[in-house]
């Protein structure tokens, strides 16, 4: 008689409990979901539609499309080999599976481990056709994957392999707007899909996976062997026809690339689309009938479009961005460059998004600002002298001592941070930075966002920092700048409010009504990167700049705070501004050119000046002027401000708390009174007249006093 043996429980016993608790659990909602889950019939599924951009108030901005083509064909009239050889390339398992594999997905994921790419997919041709034409989502979650294995098992049994597989090769995308075989085979090869030889039908189910990674002559050829090759193990064709079609020559008829089109805001579409909807959606975008609703508002956009072609109406001008976001981070106007609905120039580059220039001077307010969190007073008092020799070590570079210069090398006397900021002191600010330290400044800088030339990693730590030598786009400065605006609540940059599907269904929400349900919500809360009070100090600082210094180009008769910012030799002009509603920065320079050997990126390009000097090829003044942050830029900074925000209610900055107690270099006190006689009289009369006389008149050096005057001589900074 068998004996049996106790059962016995082990240390890790509660593992095979909760593990089998999980899998009930998935088993459950797997049965539920499958109960519940509906098949639209093939004819139910629409063909590829436009996706549709509006802006914040509704309005249809633009589509976004592919050159869609698309011909139905009957799968049964092709010739076998161009059935298997989308089998092989897709879903080797297809006859077998019943809409899941388990062993293709094995197979898949050690083809790709062992190759170091992307060899096959995961995924059975049932569960891509779920994916593309049913469930119209390309994101990469468990819930998408369970709802897709749970309908290709539906559709399996419900429909023939040969009618799934008819379904899949009329919707399948093969890029360059084709949908469907018959469609590639005329935009590649120029003919039928029933006249596709083996060759042609192997190089197309390549395709399948990445259309724009297998275009590529080299990358398309490698992938077409691996077709062929699998075609071949499937046992689908012989060694001998494999070796016959691997030496085949493609000879494409490739339809020519669309041309160059125009829609509005076209930088802001193209970035939206780039960096935040096709990584999403995919293919979807161009096919789906998505329903995008942004945050731009269209006047804004055409308020920001004029302001700089008012400024910059002739062919050979600088090039120049715009971006303007609210406090909360809402997009509402980003202008990338001067060819303003042009989709050729946006979809090559950015100037708000893609570059990255020094800010000059329009970074001076994240030292004041360190200064402010250190309790330094406003009343601290430096150095205007220029050039001025900062003795610090930490400040020294390759050529010894730093002895930074003021804009074209004026001197000051000694001024508090309001008058250094007003007029943009280059020289106090170097001796500021000595004292709250460069490696806190860089830390701060950090909080607001900025990654440095590299994208990434630490800020350099340099002294130079503070007078605007880091590498910033002007994306990264308007999200700095709507972070002050926030009263230092630095927040996530938004274009989006919602992305409906085609049934109107929410499927991504990042600021949607609340009573919208929707599939997928994105935290669009930013976050408080410094005290509140901090930040009102600045802004008072800030709002003089506009006031009475450099900046007062930029009035437009309410509260402001700003700053302006020019570069080594009027490279790059830049103002940077806010009001309580609107953050907005604009930014002026000539793109890098290519040298006397015509080949952009070697030694000898060319970074136009916007000043004068002896060469015409190297200095361009733009109307006769040297451009400066209080020149061109501030003014189209106004012209935008004024006219968005017309109607808008004037809104006034917070008055500070408390200010910050901390007085460097303090103003000397007073003389001791004057002893006076019974009689009221003071002793020695004339003598205290010629005291009067000799003194605070030289002590104060700010500007508008003499050489330095802010009004002129400082414009620009």
């Amino acid at each position: 008689m068998k004996v049996r043996v106790p059962r016995r429980w082990g240390p890790l016993w509660w593992l095979n409990v909760v593990g089998s608790v999980v899998l009930a659990l998935v088993a459950a909602d797997f049965a539920v979901e499958y109960s519940l889950a509906q098949i639209p019939l093939p004819p139910e599924v629409r063909l590829p539609s436009t996706s549709e951009v509006y802006d914040r108030h509704g309005k249809l901005i633009a589509t976004y499309r592919d050159e869609v083509t698309r011909f139905i064909i009957d799968a049964d009239r092709l010739p076998d080999h161009v059935r298997h050889a989308v089998i092989a390339a897709e879903d080797r398992d297809f006859l077998q599976h019943e809409g899941v594999s388990p062993p293709g997905m094995v197979r898949a994921a050690w083809a790709n481990l062992t190759s170091g790419s992307v060899q096959q997919g995961g995924s059975t041709i049932t569960q891509q056709y779920i994916k593309n034409a049913v469930l119209e989502d390309s994101s990469r979650t468990i819930r998408r994957k369970l709802d897709e294995a749970i309908l290709a098992i539906k559709l399996e049994r419900r429909y023939s392999k040969d009618e799934i597989l008819d379904f899949y090769l009329n919707t399948v995308y093969f890029g360059r707007g084709a949908y469907g075989i018959e469609a590639a085979a005329g935009v590649y090869f120029a003919k039928d899909a029933v006249k596709l030889k083996l060759h042609e039908a192997a190089y197309l189910a390549g395709l399948i996976p990445s259309p724009s990674t297998y275009q590529g002559r080299e990358a398309g050829l490698r992938r077409r062997d691996h077709v062929l090759s699998a075609m071949e193990q499937e046992g689908y064709i012989s060694e001998r026809r494999r070796a016959r079609a691997a030496k085949a020559k493609l000879r494409f008829e490739i339809s020519p690339p669309l041309k160059a089109q125009h829609q509005p805001a076209a930088y802001f579409l193209e970035w939206l689309r780039k960096d935040f909807l096709y990584p999403r959606f995919g293919d979807c975008l161009y096919r789906c009938g998505l329903k995008i609703y942004t945050t731009i508002d269209l006047e804004m956009q055409t308020d920001a479009e004029t302001a700089i072609a008012q400024q910059l109406d002739q062919p050979g001008d600088p090039q120049a961005a715009l971006v303007s976001l609210t406090p909360q981070g809402e997009v509402r106007a980003l202008v990338g460059g001067r060819h303003f609905t042009s989709v050729k120039s946006a979809r090559g580059f950015n100037y708000a998004t893609d570059g990255k220039r020094q800010a000059g001077s329009a970074f001076k307010p994240f030292t004041l600002l360190e200064a402010y969190e250190q309790n330094i007073s406003p009343s601290s008092r430096f150095s205007g002298a220029s050039p001025n020799v900062i003795e610090d070590p930490e400040c020294a570079g390759p050529e010894g001592i730093w002895e930074p210069e003021n804009y074209e090398g004026i001197s000051y006397g000694m001024l508090d941070l309001n008058q250094a900021t007003a007029a943009s002191v280059n020289t106090a600010y170097a001796e500021l930075v000595t004292e709250v330290g460069a490696s806190e400044v860089a830390e701060l800088v950090s909080r607001f966002g900025f990654t440095g030339s590299a994208g990434g990693g630490d800020i350099p730590s340099h002294c130079s920092l503070a007078l605007g030598t880091l590498d910033v786009s002007v994306l990264e400065m308007s999200r700095a700048f709507s972070g002050l605006a926030a009263r230092g609540r630095l927040p996530r940059v938004t274009p989006i409010r919602w992305v409906e599907g085609r049934e109107g269904r929410c499927l991504l929400g990042y600021s949607a009504p609340e009573e919208m349900q929707c599939k997928k919500k994105m935290d669009v809360e930013g976050e408080q990167v410094i005290e509140e009070n901090t930040v009102d100090v600045l802004t008072q600082s800030l709002e003089g700049v506009v006031e009475y210094g450099t900046g007062t180009a930029a009035q437009i008769g309410r509260p402001v705070a700003g700053k302006t910012g020019t570069t080594q030799d009027n490279r790059d002009a830049w103002f940077a501004g806010y009001t309580p509603q609107l953050a907005t920065v604009v930014w002026m320079g000539y793109p890098t050119e290519a040298g006397k050997d015509g080949d952009a990126g070697t030694g000898d390009d060319i970074s136009p000046l916007m000043q004068s000097c002896g060469s015409e090829a190297r200095c361009r003044p733009v109307r006769g002027i040297d451009v400066t942050g209080g020149t061109f830029p501030a003014t189209i900074w106004s012209s935008f401000m004024e006219a968005a925000l017309e109607g808008a209610e004037v809104a006034y900055f917070r008055v500070p708390l408390d200010m910050p107690d901390i007085v460097l270099n303090p103003l000397p006190p007073p003389p001791p009174p004057e002893p006076v006689r019974e009689s009221g009289r003071k002793k020695n009369d004339g003598d205290a007249d010629k005291d009067l006389n000799d003194g605070g008149g030289k002590a104060s050096g700010g500007p508008g006093k003499g050489k330095g005057s802010g009004s002129g001589s400082g414009k620009g900074n």
